[in-house]
């Protein structure tokens, strides 16, 4: 007979032992560093709220793995049992039970309990101290209330699928989350096939990117936990069942696919000089002065009036767009180039949308407009009034250099500092 012990009792080389588990986690299968070993990780937890790491090792992955599903509870007995390397040990996993064939696992009935688990979530509008940082990850909760076109792009010769998904929080606020591959083919699906239900997902271990201000992904070491039995994902969905009428404006109005600068811009912003602005900076903020006076344009561009790529269509013709596959009618959108200085230097950059509009004073539509009359806009006070203002701005570099070797940038958000 084994003995039936709690997980911080079951030590390297035990033998003759059994623990009755939940599945916290289910990672995807990955590759070993530099070897052809494959592996998949999970995370279990006991009634103690006690956790070890379990493991699965190639041709056992597809044996064992189906038998372990996330929030069941199983008695697992006789696991080989091992201490983890200190580099890769946490504050509470530091014991791994290598599960193969031989292994022991029962599955056992019972109410889904409320996971004896604590989760230290990173509010969205923290979510900047992280950007574009590869050593550091975050933990979040939200609830999916909508989804993009999955797209299949190539990196570095190798096909990838990528879907994103919106998540809004209490707060109501939006960020897009980035699934890819195994992330969108396995929890993805759960999600889609139950977006009209206000799905809750915890994402452990993202990575935060930069694409409009801010925004999440999958890594090879994320997890994904979607409608756990925790009180606050419970809450969050009874919420999100209390404002549904809310919730499809957020989804109406679309917000989400444009730049936030809530989420992005930080109470204490550092900014650089416009001398030390480098290409290979992901994204820059810099205090500059704006100014077009010089550069001859026509302001505006047609585009697809969903995802504001360029077309060829005409005003309000209605054309299915070759990027975002949306039908809908073609919008003049204002655009027009930039010099940003300070005492250090210029730099070109590009301004669109709303941004451009406000700077301007004037809609795409009335540029348009000028520009078919063949009319100049009056544009004397706007460049007047810009010589004393001084804007706080976030640039991004644009893959494409000008003519003349200068690199150019695109503005994300420009604000209007007190003198």
């Amino acid at each position: 007979m084994s003995n039936l012990l709690p997980i911080g009792d079951i030590m390297p080389d035990m033998k003759n032992w059994s623990c009755i588990i939940t599945v916290q986690e289910k990672q995807q299968v990955t590759d070993s560093m530099g070897t052809p070993t494959k592996k998949q990780n999970f995370v279990f937890y006991d009634s103690e709220g006690s956790k070890v790491e379990g493991i699965i090792f190639n041709a056992d992955i597809p044996r064992m793995s189906p038998m372990l599903q996330v929030y069941k509870r199983y008695k697992i007995s006789n696991a080989d049992v091992r201490t983890i390397p200190l580099k890769f040990q946490t504050a509470e996993l530091t014991k791994q039970w290598v599960i193969t064939s031989k292994t022991v696992i029962d599955e056992v009935d019972g109410d889904e309990d409320i996971m004896p688990i604590q989760f230290a979530f990173t509010k969205f509008a923290d979510l900047a101290e992280y950007m574009d940082d590869r050593s550091k990850s975050v933990d979040v909760l939200g609830v999916v209330i909508s989804s993009l076109a999955m797209k299949t792009i190539t990196k570095n010769s190798k096909q990838s699928s990528v879907q994103k998904f919106v998540l809004l929080n209490e707060e109501s606020q939006t960020v897009l989350l980035s699934l890819w591959d195994d992330f969108l083919n396995n929890e993805g699906q759960v999600i889609l096939n139950n977006m009209q239900s206000y799905p809750v997902i915890i994402g452990r271990r993202l990575k935060v990117n930069n694409y409009n201000g801010v925004s999440l992904s999958t890594w090879f070491d994320s997890a994904l936990l979607v409608d756990p039995p925790i009180q606050e994902a419970r809450q969050l969905k009874n919420w999100a069942m209390r404002n549904t009428k809310s919730i499809a404006e957020i989804i109406d109005a679309k917000s989400y696919i444009k730049y936030n600068p809530a989420l992005s811009l930080k109470g204490d912003q550092k900014t650089t000089l416009i001398c030390n602005v480098t290409p290979s900076q992901k994204t820059a903020w810099v205090k500059a002065k704006l100014s077009f006076e010089h550069i001859f344009q026509k302001y505006w561009y047609m585009s697809c009036a969903k995802c504001y790529r360029a077309t060829t269509a005409d005003y309000e013709i209605e054309f299915t767009c070759n990027s975002c596959k949306e039908k809908g009618a073609a919008m003049p959108r204002c655009r027009f180039d930039i010099d940003l200085s300070d005492d250090s230097g210029v730099i070109p950059a590009s301004i669109f949308g709303d941004l451009a509009e406000t700077i301007l004073t004037f809609t795409g539509l009335e540029a348009m407009d000028h520009f078919n009359q063949n009319l100049e806009l009056p544009l004397e006070f706007v460049h007047a009034q810009l010589k004393t203002k001084t804007f706080l701005v976030h640039i991004k570099p644009v893959q494409t250099q000008l003519a003349d070797a200068r690199q150019r940038y695109t503005v994300l958000y420009c604000s209007e500092l007190e003198p």
